[in-house]
């Protein structure tokens, strides 16, 4: 029997996430099909070598690979200078290396990013030099269910992280080639997974202690088993088999989160009946604080049309508002119920000076029509299908970014989430000065910072004060006014440095009329006393 070592090095991909919190399905994958072919598997993630804990296997499989990367609170993905001394410093006999970019490989080491990592390791056990395939439907059933005991070895397992789950691979928009960035179509004509293995592999994680999981994999949750495939870049969505899927994930006990990740505005603009009764299937068996991404990537139809785009502005805009018809009612968690994201990308072919005059109208036009929006991510293009150069109009892309931070996403945010609003069981993470910061289980949370002596670790609720450009300041909800510190009075709406000295130097206060006598502002008490227990 072999062991063989697989080294985590988080993936952060388009339809796929898998930097703590979240945990990618490409491990659980190998670590599946390293038992199906009789040898022992190893985990360890690139924090667990960064403590000093060294691989011991024969074979060391290394996964890592942030095609779209972000700010990140835990940790940081692999980088590839980490990955070369990992190579140089080892003395283990093989490696293989799976990302989903390709590029310069290590000495030593093989680069594999054209096929499916478990299948390629399966048959390497199993068979000598192994064909570079795509797994089986069998095996994409079975090596999860597997594989999930690795789970247990994550970070902070169970409580707060979130398992990715494929629901399929490869996007519909392939048949034309695909948008001229996006490395999906390169998996050709999509493949979707069965009712049944996604619901066995999720039983299979709730046993192992998770409870966290979000839908992802896939170009477009609406187009899961669409009509179509294959004959239209614009597949009819299948009412009948996303029922069978979500009606069989919410009969199982003990999910805490279930989310979704991307969607395709031009499949919802071009089906919008079929689409509502999915959307209002999301939006009734999915937990609040849900969110669909969707790229519109520019809104210049001269770039669109010169990068293979498949959505127009208007169809972006259709699908919007019908995300929000179905989705803004507020939900247990405090936040709406589901909700759109936009993805913006720079560098495209085509772009000019006026490209980003069109974006910033289109995304003015969404904040006073009365639309949320929960995330705008603006990033610029990686070469992966083919060499972008960096954004010739940098003084455009920077004054972009500028008047979406400042113009769009704090007044959207305060529409998102008042001040006031009760945020349910956010988990704290990391404390920075005198700001413990905190996040919500689920897809893409927004940072909240408490101005709080806290420890790491534990759930909470809090009630948000203020708001930034993309993250939320709150207080532990009720905030105990005789216990608290001094920066959190100060943080207390309308109270500031000198009420909050005041009410420092009054405790012990045990009720709203010693409350008042302290501040001396019945109004302001009033105000406060939502925030507060004595």
């Amino acid at each position: 029997m072999m062991k063989v070592t697989i080294l985590d090095g988080y993936v952060d991909e388009p339809s796929r996430l898998g930097v703590p919190p979240f945990i990618s399905p490409y491990a659980r994958y190998i670590f599946g099909a390293i038992k199906a072919a009789g040898h022992e598997p190893e985990y360890m993630t690139i924090d667990h070598y960064r403590q000093g804990q060294k691989p011991t296997g024969q074979i060391l499989f290394m996964i890592s690979g942030a095609l779209v990367p972000g700010k990140y609170l835990r940790t940081m993905p692999m980088s590839f200078k980490e990955l070369a001394n990992i190579i140089s410093e080892s003395s283990v006999e093989n490696y293989v290396w799976y990302s989903s970019r390709p590029r310069e490989t290590p000495p030593g080491a093989t680069h594999i990013w054209d096929c499916d990592a478990d299948a390629y390791i399966f048959d390497m056990l199993n068979s000598g030099p192994p064909d570079k395939r795509r797994r089986t439907a069998q095996e994409w059933s079975e090596w999860p269910v597997l594989g999930v005991d690795m789970v247990k070895q994550y970070q902070n397992h169970p409580q707060s992280i979130i398992a990715e789950l494929d629901i399929s691979y490869g996007c519909p928009h392939y048949i034309t080639g695909g948008c001229s960035f996006c490395t999906e179509p390169l998996f050709g004509m999509p493949v979707f997974r069965s009712q049944d293995a996604i619901i066995a592999e999720i039983k299979a994680l709730l046993k192992a202690g998770c409870a966290n999981f979000r839908l992802g994999g896939g170009s477009c949750t609406i187009s899961y088993k669409a009509k179509g495939i294959g004959e239209t870049d614009r597949p009819r969505p299948n009412v009948v088999a996303q029922k069978q899927l979500f009606s069989g994930i919410s009969k199982l006990p003990g999910i805490q989160v279930l989310h979704t990740d991307n969607a395709d505005p031009a499949i919802i603009a071009s089906y919008p009946d079929e689409a509502e009764k999915i959307l209002q299937m999301i939006a009734n068996i999915c937990t609040s604080g849900n969110l669909l991404s969707m790229g519109i990537e520019s809104a210049d139809p001269a770039v669109v049309e010169k990068n293979n785009l498949n959505s127009q502005p208007e169809e972006v805009l259709a699908a919007i508002k019908l995300i929000n018809k179905v989705g803004n009612k507020r939900g247990p968690t405090g936040l709406p119920v589901l909700l759109p994201g936009l993805n913006f990308l720079t560098g495209l072919q085509g772009e000019t000076k006026e490209t980003f005059q069109l974006n910033s109208q289109f995304l003015k036009n969404i904040l006073d029509s009365d639309l949320l929006l929960r995330r705008i991510n603006i990033r610029q293009v990686a070469p992966t299908r083919q060499e972008y150069a960096p954004t010739r109009h940098k003084k455009q892309f920077i004054a972009f970014k500028k008047f979406v931070r400042e113009e769009i996403d704090s007044p959207m945010l305060e529409k998102v989430i008042p001040a006031g609003t009760l945020l349910k069981n956010l988990y704290t993470e990391l404390k920075i000065g005198k700001i413990m910061f905190a996040r919500q289980i689920g897809t893409y949370p927004i940072l909240v910072g408490l101005p709080q002596n806290l420890e790491p670790g534990i759930f909470l609720d809090a009630k948000v004060t203020t708001h930034g450009s993309r993250s939320l300041t709150a207080l532990e909800y009720p905030l105990d006014i005789n216990n608290c510190s001094l920066s959190a009075l100060e943080e207390l709406p309308g109270i500031g440095k000198k009420r909050a000295a005041r009410l420092f130097h009054a405790r012990p206060i045990n009720s709203k009329d010693e409350l008042i006598n302290a501040l001396d502002e019945p109004a302001l008490a009033s105000q406060i006393i939502p925030y507060l227990k004595f």
